[in-house]
């Protein structure tokens, strides 16, 4: 996605294209996996944490990224699919980390994934996944 694609994606998720905003977009893009918060954060300096902050959460809210992984006081983000917009997050999927290289990915199956608990209401859930990636393996 250009930037032009990422403005775009930000007006129809109700936002404003702001430098910012579609600076770390293209960044977590070229990225290629999820990321960090604290390599979004080297690379996002000299903003703040405050602004940065600020930033990720009006992006999570409206579904243009979400919350992939969270290990050691540490979270990676990832651009969400298609499928999510400002009123649901779809985010059925394996978020699987690398033991060797820590890359995070975001993992989409063939099969649904579906589950079911007695007496419960599931609104969201995550599967989380370690050990070796493809290119370590």
């Amino acid at each position: 996605m250009n930037t032009t694609n990422l403005s775009d994606l930000l007006k129809k998720r109700g936002l404003k294209a702001t430098v910012n905003r579609v600076n770390l977009l293209e960044k977590m893009q070229k990225h290629g996996s999820a990321m960090g918060y604290s390599s979004i954060q080297n690379e996002m300096k000299p903003i703040d944490r405050v602004t940065l902050y600020r930033i990720l959460e009006s992006l999570k809210e409206k579904g243009v990224i979400h919350k992939a992984f969270q290990e050691n006081n540490e979270t990676y983000y990832a651009i969400c699919g298609t499928t999510c917009d400002t009123d649901t997050h779809s985010h059925e999927h394996i978020h699987f980390k690398c033991s060797n290289c820590s890359s995070v990915t975001c993992v989409e199956q063939v099969k649904s994934i579906n589950i079911k608990i007695p007496n419960y209401e599931i609104h969201d859930f995550s599967i989380n996944a370690t050990g070796l990636c493809f290119n370590c393996n």
